[in-house]
């Protein structure tokens, strides 16, 4: 991994270069999952995690522009921007994830027993079966499913599950942008091994 220098990579980003995103990363990735990892203080998953380095990361490039390098290093700047990612994240796990008893809340597949509608072409492929479906969702992560679950299957609002969530909608948008992007490939898989079955 070369050695990034900060003042090249805060020019980069201030010229919109993508290369600099990609330093940025180089940069101060190691550091700020370790930070994430403490700030959640051992609540969510590795991909909690990553999803809070992402969207600090993606807070410094959308923002950049917010940084003094008269008060900070730009590695400092990220890493304050990671923790109250972190710190966000953690209190809306607490908030989401617990049940009244403080026991783990977690959305069953049972919830989306059957969609009242085809949710879209791009998350299930026309002709598809609800068990190649099932199959496909149980092998995603947690996270990702229950955000399935949630706007394609119970008809929550993105205005209604960014606020729970504590994301802002772009955010949200992309996560679930990912999971249709990993359900579909999923999808691809299970009717390949059913295919094969027959």
């Amino acid at each position: 991994m070369p050695e990034w220098d900060e003042q090249t990579v805060y020019r980069q980003l201030l010229a919109r270069d993508p290369a600099g995103l990609d330093a940025l990363v180089d940069l101060v990735a190691h550091k700020a999952y370790r930070l994430a990892r403490m700030a959640m203080g051992g609540l969510g998953s590795e991909q909690d995690v990553e999803e809070v380095v992402s969207d600090a990361l993606a807070a410094a490039w959308e923002r950049v522009e917010e940084f003094d390098p008269g008060r900070s290093t730009l590695t400092n700047w990220v890493l304050m921007l990671t923790k109250y990612a972190a710190l966000d994240r953690r209190r809306a796990l607490r908030r989401h994830n617990l049940d009244a008893e403080g026991q783990a809340r977690v959305i069953p597949l049972s919830a989306a027993p059957e969609p009242t509608a085809p949710p879209s072409e791009e998350l299930v492929l026309a002709g598809e079966e609800q068990a190649t479906l099932h199959a496909a969702l149980r092998r995603l992560p947690e996270a990702e499913r229950n955000l399935l679950i949630r706007r394609y299957f119970l008809g929550e609002s993105l205005a209604e599950m960014a606020r729970d969530l504590g994301l802002t909608r772009g955010a949200l948008d992309t996560r679930l942008w990912r999971a249709r992007q990993n359900l579909k490939r999923l999808l691809n898989e299970e009717s390949e091994v059913r295919s094969h079955e027959r």
